[in-house]
């Protein structure tokens, strides 16, 4: 059985991907649009290297965790995270006709043993449904007071 979990989804957005890049990178925002995170501590742009810390939700059960940005450039933030679980996540930007593309990647490694086995089908649903609802809502939240 394969315990890695890689999952892609992508969304549009009607906006620049500085408006979006703004929401990725500051730590302050994440709880807004991301509903796994409950409270979070970190820099209200992340460079490469800085480290927020918080608390989150995580099927259940409230988990410590912190995220490390790896790389962050004018089209894509990278960050290094667990709660819980270790987790490589990756937002990149690509403006097209009409607005920018957001493409969100996750690589995470599932518990292993006959428990984490079971905890890993539930991890894998979870993460699915956190990787779109964490899409829809920055959208939602990258557009708000954007004109068309």
């Amino acid at each position: 059985m394969n315990r890695t979990l890689e999952l892609s989804g992508s969304r549009l957005a009607t906006c620049e991907p500085e408006k979006i890049l703004g929401l990725v990178a500051d730590a302050s925002k994440w709880p807004s649009w991301q509903p796994e995170i409950k409270s979070i501590e970190g820099p209200r742009a992340m460079a490469s290297g800085d480290v927020a810390r918080g608390k989150a939700q995580m099927l259940g059960f409230y988990v410590d965790g912190h995220a490390t940005a790896v790389e962050v450039g004018n089209a894509y933030f990278q960050q290094d995270v667990i709660v819980g679980v270790r987790m490589g996540i990756r937002y990149e930007l690509r403006p097209i006709e009409g607005g920018t593309m957001i493409t969100h990647t996750l690589s995470a490694e599932m518990p292993s043993g006959i428990s984490g086995r079971i905890l890993a089908l539930f991890l894998r649903r979870r993460l699915r449904w956190l990787q779109r609802t964490a899409l829809e809502n920055l959208v939602l939240q990258s557009e708000a007071g954007t004109s068309s």
